[in-house]
């Protein structure tokens, strides 16, 4: 008998298949001494040992295990004690697998399989694995499958590779698909410029709001030339301070690929290759068309506040110097002049209630005859639509107010019988449409011209025919005082439109 060898841990685990073989105790084994090893045995052996693939036999009945050099590493931990064992029990684990090929390989049949999944538990823990092998029967001299021989590679680490591989495709096909929606939807116009400023990309969404259809259009073409005015220019200076590593920000109009005018917010920054140079250039327009029209409305806007306040405030001074002057009492001032700025007041509130620049003749007299609304059911109102400018609108309020004032204090609503006729009428076509406006008081106390000619006698006839650019007229039948305005609408003068 062969002396045995020790093949535990604390043997040769990393001896050669070969001299392992040689030293194994066969005597106890199924297939027994190798001097009694039939040829095709000896032979099979031989040339397994000899091959650089990774090889192993399974002989007899029971299956007994021999493996080359090449196949030891498939063991893992099984080797080296998987030698001279049933094939059956080594891999228990995947006997359901491959229990059936054996069996066919032992009929006489070859079986070749490539990259069969087994779950393997060869190094104490479960392991997914990929093999490519193929079953090969052995004859003896007479022709009977004694054995079979298995010619195997390792497919995991190839299977692996190509799962990282494909996980790695699809979280990029992911991230590409996700940046072409994040593109897509941007109302941001991106854009990657060339360091001579040359456009080379332009986003999906940029494409929209620049009204581009196709790329192809403008591929090429220099970016800072698409920008109007100032725009050119610092679109040069973004680029220059780009190639500086540096990033930049500036606003300018461009009209988009159709001619629409629009006004963009641009960053420009610097794109970075892998050795640390500017490569390419980023460009990120953010179109502010309706902000930069906000803003010009808001400049407007404070002109015209900071032009009306000094309309006011002049028309206050006049107020109150005029007040100050006609007054027979510091009293009587105060009561006139606060009560001219609460008039003034109105005014002002029905500009501020429309657009600041015009206003209609009948809110005109509403705010007018505020200091008599107790006594509006015994004024008759009636004309048709008239649109005033803001200057006629606050001197016909003003005009108004002294009117009404005037007819409480002394006129037809100083009693309780009198009355009060406010009409105007358009008459005329063409060029020769005049405007008239009349104020007829009847009932009250009887009337006689003034002896003086007070601040709202003045107000009421120069004021309006100032600004009406047309003829204004106090008069005083006994029966009541009479004002009456004749202007031509010719679009020079306070009236804005007329029906």
């Amino acid at each position: 008998m062969e002396e045995s060898v020790d093949l535990s841990t604390d043997g040769h685990p990393s001896a050669p298949m070969a001299d392992l073989i040689d030293r194994y105790d066969w005597d106890s084994s199924p297939i027994g001494p190798q001097s009694q090893w039939p040829q095709s045995l000896r032979i099979t052996v031989d040339l397994m040992l000899a091959s650089g693939h990774a090889m192993c036999l399974l002989w007899g009945p029971d299956l007994t295990l021999l493996y080359n050099d090449g196949y030891a590493p498939f063991l893992g931990a099984r080797h080296p004690q998987a030698l001279g064992m049933s094939f059956r029990d080594v891999w228990a684990e995947i006997w359901d697998d491959i229990g059936p090929l054996v069996e066919r390989g032992y009929a006489g049949e070859t079986s070749n399989l490539i990259d069969m999944p087994l779950l393997m538990t060869r190094n104490g823990f479960p392991e997914e694995t990929w093999w490519t092998f193929s079953y090969s029967p052995v004859r003896d001299e007479h022709g009977e499958v004694m054995g079979l021989l298995d010619v195997a590679s390792d497919s995991t680490p190839r299977i692996l590779a190509e799962r990282q591989r494909d996980a790695a495709e699809a979280k990029l096909h992911d991230s590409e698909h996700f940046m072409r929606n994040v593109l897509a939807a941007s109302t941001d116009c991106i854009k990657v410029v060339e360091l001579d400023g040359s456009l080379s990309f332009m986003s999906e969404g940029g494409m929209a709001v620049m009204e581009v259809d196709h790329f192809a259009e403008l591929e090429g073409c220099p970016w800072p030339g698409m920008l109007k005015g100032d725009g050119t220019g610092h679109a040069n200076a973004a680029i220059d301070a780009a190639k500086r590593g540096q990033s930049s920000h500036f606003e300018a109009a461009a009209d988009t690929f159709r001619g629409t005018p629009k006004y963009w917010s641009i960053s420009v920054s610097p794109i970075i290759g892998k050795d640390g140079q500017v490569e390419r250039i980023l460009s990120v327009s953010r179109d502010h068309t309706s902000l930069e029209a906000a803003r010009t409305q808001q400049r407007l806007l404070n002109d015209e506040l900071n032009h009306r306040l000094k309309n006011i405030l002049a028309m206050v001074q006049s107020i109150a110097s005029q007040t100050l002057r006609d007054a027979e009492s510091l009293k009587d001032a105060a009561a006139a002049f606060s009560s001219r700025l609460v008039s003034l007041g109105h005014a002002a509130d029905i500009l501020t209630a429309t657009s600041l620049h015009a206003a209609d003749l009948h809110d005109v007299i509403r705010a007018g005859l505020a200091a008599v609304d107790g006594k509006r059911d015994r004024i008759s109102i009636e004309g048709p639509s008239v649109t005033l400018d803001a200057s006629a609108a606050l001197a016909t309020t003003l005009a108004l107010h002294e009117l009404a004032t005037n007819a409480i204090k002394y006129g037809a609503l100083s009693n309780d019988a009198g009355t009060v006729t406010l009409d105007w009428t358009v008459v005329g076509t063409g060029d020769e449409r005049q405007f008239s406006l009349r104020w007829k008081e009847q009932g009250g106390p009887a009337v006689s011209p003034p002896t003086k000619r007070g601040f709202g006698s003045r107000l009421i006839e120069r004021s309006l025919q100032s600004y009406f650019r047309g003829e204004a007229r106090l008069s005083y039948p006994t029966d009541g005082l009479e004002f009456s305005l004749v202007a031509p609408l010719d679009g020079d003068n306070g009236i804005i439109k007329a029906q």
